[in-house]
């Protein structure tokens, strides 16, 4: 039976510093681009090997303009990336010379680490691993080292992680780690902490590898007791959700059809995918309404910090005009981006979502 990790969904609140960081600075590949499928209008990035394979994927919710969330009680508060063993060095000067705050490197579980902090906060090691494929140069990380989850019921966290593969390793101080085939899990055993409060930067759920849909319905059905939900058909994998008895959100997710089933992988992320259920007429609209984003390289448009919630479209042909779209408190700052695109498909496009009498 295939065990660890399949992918780490997170949220971010800004999706340019998003890509450049994972794409620009640890050189991860953006391999599916999506419309969410909870949410159609919710755009969701996965980052990974080209070849968007299980066990290298993280993945990010884009809540634009979202508060901070909390890192707490029955979260994933870390994710792990494995890189060559002699290449921490030069992926600390990288991070000096970019400005991303970055701690250590340190020893942990007799491996060297370093910690980095990604444009929302969210904490990144970097795990130096003999695992690891390549010459020692700073490369993109091989594959999802581990995660660390923070957990007020330990030794029942430990015990629930075993049904996904997983067994206690050893401990230090107030961490015990625990191995599958593949990766590790690192449960910090923490007591009078705050729960978790979803926002930028904090991990939304960790999902454990299935390798189809018959060990998933029977991985659903050994899990009955802690209420599992109902497996559903997310297109790319089959899923269901359940919880430890610490809150941990944790997503069973099946290996296959993989992310290629909609794209070869020589054009995977490339282009904007939504779910089958969302109707041709409609994914038009969203291609206008969700956020915008350049790749490393590209050119783009300027950055604007301006104080209201605003949402910009830059079309592939402009012909110098912009398009100001000023919205009520009745919807949000992309409402009126699909018509104001049918006016006019080469004008720029600005919503504006702000209070009138004071902004």
């Amino acid at each position: 039976m295939t065990t660890g990790i399949h992918h780490v969904t997170s949220i971010t609140a800004d999706v340019q510093a998003n890509v450049d960081f994972y794409m620009g600075f640890l050189g991860l590949n953006l391999v599916k681009q999506t419309g969410g499928f909870e949410d159609a209008e919710q755009l969701h990035l996965f980052y990974g090997a080209p070849d968007g394979r299980p066990g290298t994927l993280v993945s990010f919710m884009v809540w634009e303009a979202t508060g901070r969330g909390r890192t707490g009680l029955g979260q994933v508060s870390e994710i792990a990336f494995a890189v060559p063993t002699d290449s921490l060095g030069e992926w600390m000067m990288r991070a000096i010379s970019a400005n991303i705050p970055a701690e250590g490197p340190i020893r942990e579980f007799g491996e060297p680490v370093l910690r980095l902090k990604d444009p929302d906060g969210l904490i990144i090691k970097l795990v130096a691993s003999e695992a690891a494929l390549g010459s020692g140069s700073v490369t993109a990380p091989c594959y999802i080292r581990g995660v660390t989850i923070l957990s007020d019921r330990a030794e029942e966290t430990n015990r629930f992680l075993g049904h996904f593969g997983y067994s206690v390793s050893r401990t230090e101080d107030s961490v015990t780690r625990l191995k599958s085939d593949t990766d590790v899990v690192d449960v910090h055993s923490v007591t009078g902490f705050v729960p978790s409060v979803k926002g930028a930067g904090v991990p939304d759920h960790v999902a454990f590898r299935a390798p189809d849909t018959q060990a998933l319905n029977a991985l659903r059905e050994t899990l009955k007791d802690h209420v599992p939900t109902m497996v559903r058909e997310l297109h790319y994998f089959s899923s269901f959700y359940v919880r430890d008895s610490s809150g941990l959100s944790i997503e069973c997710a099946t290996d296959l059809p993989g992310l290629t089933v909609n794209e070869p992988v020589e054009k995977l992320g490339q282009t904007l995918q939504f779910p089958p259920e969302v109707m041709f007429f409609i994914a038009d609209d969203l291609r206008i309404k969700l956020p915008q984003f350049s790749r490393p390289g590209e050119m783009r448009g300027p950055k604007r910090d301006l104080p209201f919630v605003h949402r910009f479209y830059w079309p592939e042909d402009p012909d110098g005009s912009t398009i100001v779209l000023l919205h009520g408190p009745s919807g949000d700052e992309a409402d009126l981006m699909p018509l104001a695109h049918r006016i006019n498909p080469r004008a720029a496009l600005l919503g504006v979502r702000a209070r009138a009498t004071e902004e």
